[in-house]
């Protein structure tokens, strides 16, 4: 199997809102947004607060070695931020998730596996933190007091350590969001380029598995994924410098690819007035910055116009 970036610049409407410094470690893997309008980015050991005019600060800085990313980033509705961190290698250890409260003040929340990858995150309505590991193929769930324990482990979570679509490692299930109702929760599988979706029971445990959609030319590589309030699923697919809209008949649409995408890997709606119906998407540019793919990498915040807000975070 080859890999072959994008090269349409589809997508006219895709602009940037923040461009980033490859050589600072500025790799935005994931982000997220307050009620403010302001956009939270993962970079290695620091979290980046972009305002709605475009300003970078740093707000905080976690306990990190060099090299190792940070990942996914949710706020609670305590308003703290809630950070995964992980690594391809068990040492040092560095599986945490990390809580930051508004004055950037950084604390461990919850230690999980070290020989995993803890990567996106999402909230459900009683505050349990439901978290992707895509090097263990399962789910975390953290209680409001930093217990995690497995929720879920299954095949169809797992990576393909004979052909990892993006060479460095196998990552199999990755990003995460619930549906409008928080009975499914739906996760994207970055080797097989499908979307999963998992019933959730009355009392919390989880149902039925099923493969939602399933299209490894357009999917495979996929990464962050968010929903409309219309239904419609939003994928980055960080393999293949794509973004995509699936239906909720399941019907998959390329909006861009190419151009100023490089890497995709998470996605977020505006909150506010001015920006609900803004999608943001983070360049990751990672493979370009690890020579996956050849060019130079271009990791920016990129922004586009939608037709339909997106669903609540909490």
């Amino acid at each position: 199997m080859s890999l072959v970036p994008g090269v349409a610049a589809a997508g006219s409407k895709l602009s940037t809102v923040a461009a980033f410094n490859p050589a600072l470690g500025e790799l935005p893997e994931s982000i997220t947004t307050d009620e403010d309008g302001n956009i939270y980015a993962s970079m290695g050991a620091h979290i980046k607060k972009i305002t709605p005019s475009g300003h970078v600060s740093v707000f905080a800085t976690l306990p990190l070695p060099t090299g190792v990313l940070s990942a996914g980033l949710k706020f609670g509705e305590d308003g703290d931020l809630y950070v995964a961190t992980g690594s391809i290698s068990p040492t040092p250890p560095v599986a945490f998730v990390f809580r930051i409260d508004p004055d950037g003040a950084v604390s461990t929340f919850a230690t999980l596996d070290p020989t995993g990858y803890p990567n996106d995150l999402a909230f459900d309505d009683q505050g349990q933190l439901f978290v992707t590991d895509p090097l263990h193929g399962l789910i975390w769930k953290i209680d409001e007091d930093g217990h995690p324990h497995v929720w879920l482990a299954d095949p169809a979570f797992e990576g393909n350590p004979d052909e990892p679509f993006l060479v460095l490692s196998d990552f199999g299930v990755d990003g995460i969001a619930f549906d409008k109702h928080k009975n499914n929760l739906y996760l994207s599988n970055l080797d097989y380029g499908t979307i999963l979706r998992v019933e959730i029971e009355c009392d919390g445990s989880p149902g039925d598995i099923d493969i939602w959609a399933d299209d490894f030319e357009t999917l495979a590589g996929a990464d962050g994924i968010a929903f409309d309030d219309k239904g419609t699923l939003f994928v980055a697919v960080n393999g293949q410098d794509r973004l995509v809209a699936i239906d909720k008949h399941g019907d998959i649409d390329v909006l861009a690819e190419g151009g100023l995408l490089d890497a995709p890997s998470s996605l977020v709606f505006g909150v506010t007035k001015q920006n609900k119906k803004t999608l943001y998407v983070a360049s990751f540019a990672i493979t370009r910055h690890y020579g996956i793919f050849a060019g130079t990498p271009r990791p920016a915040l990129l922004k586009l116009p939608v037709k339909h807000k997106g669903l609540p975070l909490l």
